[in-house]
């Protein structure tokens, strides 16, 4: 029998905090989901370690040796996936109990995707220092559910840089609920579900045209966590951002051609925008490419990774002297965005923190030592505060599928 939903996770080389999140969502006791592991490490450990201490029926294991691209590893969890909907997550991270009822509704009401604008921070023990206590940070929410169309949103995304495609609530295949069909669609089309450089934002904009019927729900129901090894970590610590011919991305892909219209230098925002450029043109659609905000992006850059804005200006030069764009206009508007960021920065860090005093419904789990003992908490903390209620679409409109 199909399962409603396929939760799945892409790992590599990070096999003990992969093994918690594995044993974490199968002691839930809901049964109408799979729980997909597609492993690409360098050795056979947790290969072993699943052969050893596994025998759920709900979980599906599959491994393949290196050489693998991450972009390959995460299309090849796709392929195993027969669920009804599908929600990927990282090897680090975990599933809050509200996603069986979110997906269940989701399913009685025709909805293609559901976009949650939240999810619960889980930092693990060791993500910034050894000695450090885990702990997990609850987010303030509203509890609203609306729908949206995410296709009129992506001429605001370029406009934006694509600095921070999560802004958008576009579909998230990436801790969110997709329909398994629309991603199908794609592969019709491309041979592929994903392409690009980076999962979460190539099928963002990708299912954008392929979902019809799209909400945004303001409550969370996954559990994004962060350790040590975790692009979370790296990226809050000023990493991944330097020489493009040192992002991990292109290890074991082979030939790629990159986007001309973005400077060829490795930063989060030029790999956001890259994945995002490539989903536009590998499906064909139609957008204006003109609307895209280079100056923004590059003043993003700057900001997060200071050190590099050398590289970061001289790779955008010889982008610029290609496309004949006029210096004096793109610099003003570089240094405009650049003071409007860091200006956006700190007073955001103010604005949550005000947040998490005025508001009982943000909230702060001290002492927190796996994704097992995170989910633990939550549960406890959802049947005393945190309350689902997706009454917020009384009558929705659907009897749509997904073309």
């Amino acid at each position: 029998m199909r399962p409603l939903l396929s939760i799945l996770i892409a790992t590599k080389n990070r096999v003990p905090y992969c093994i918690n999140s594995i044993e974490t969502i199968l002691s839930n006791t809901n049964d109408d989901f799979e729980l997909i592991v597609q492993d690409n490490t360098d050795t056979q450990e947790l290969k072993d370690y699943v052969s050893a201490n596994l025998t759920d029926k709900r979980l599906v294991y599959r491994y393949i040796s290196p050489p693998f691209s991450s972009i390959d590893n995460f299309n090849a969890a796709l392929e195993l996936a027969t669920g009804e909907y599908v929600c990927l997550i990282g090897d680090d991270d975990g599933v809050c109990s509200s996603i069986f009822e979110v997906v269940k509704w989701a399913k009685n009401n025709n909805i293609d995707s559901v976009c949650p604008k939240v999810f619960v921070d889980f930092y693990w023990p060791d993500a910034f220092y050894p000695s450090s206590k885990g702990y997990v940070f609850v987010p303030y929410y509203t509890n609203s559910i609306h729908r949206s169309n995410p296709q009129s949103k992506i001429e605001g995304l370029l406009e934006d840089g694509i600095i921070n495609y999560m802004k958008f609530n576009l579909p998230k295949l990436y801790h969110g609920l997709v329909k398994k069909s629309c991603l199908d669609a794609i592969k019709v089309i491309n041979g592929y579900y994903i392409g690009g450089l980076s999962p979460d934002i190539y099928t963002a904009v990708s299912l954008s045209f392929f979902v019809k019927n799209h909400v945004v729900i303001d409550f969370p129901i996954t559990i994004s966590g962060a350790c040590k090894v975790s692009t979370t970590v790296a990226g809050l610590n000023g990493g991944h951002s330097g020489l493009l011919s040192e992002a991990p991305h292109f290890r074991d892909r082979g030939f790629y051609e990159w986007d001309k219209r973005i400077p060829k230098y490795y930063s989060v925002q030029t790999i956001w925008a890259e994945s995002a450029m490539s989903s536009m043109v590998d499906l064909n659609l139609a957008v204006n490419f003109d609307a895209f905000n280079l100056a923004r992006m590059v003043a993003k850059s700057i900001a997060i990774a200071p050190k590099h804005a050398k590289l970061f200006l001289n790779e955008t030069h010889t982008i610029l002297e290609k496309n004949e764009f006029n210096k004096i206009i793109f610099y003003l508007k570089l240094s405009v965005n650049f003071v409007l960021i860091v200006f956006s920065k700190y007073f955001n860090k103010i604005l949550n923190k005000t947040k998490s005093k005025l508001f009982f419904r943000s909230k702060r789990i001290d002492a927190v030592d796996s994704i097992g003992d995170a989910t633990r908490k939550i549960e406890l903390l959802m049947k005393k505060d945190l309350k689902l209620d997706l009454n917020g679409l009384e009558g929705f409109l659907t009897v749509k599928n997904c073309f």
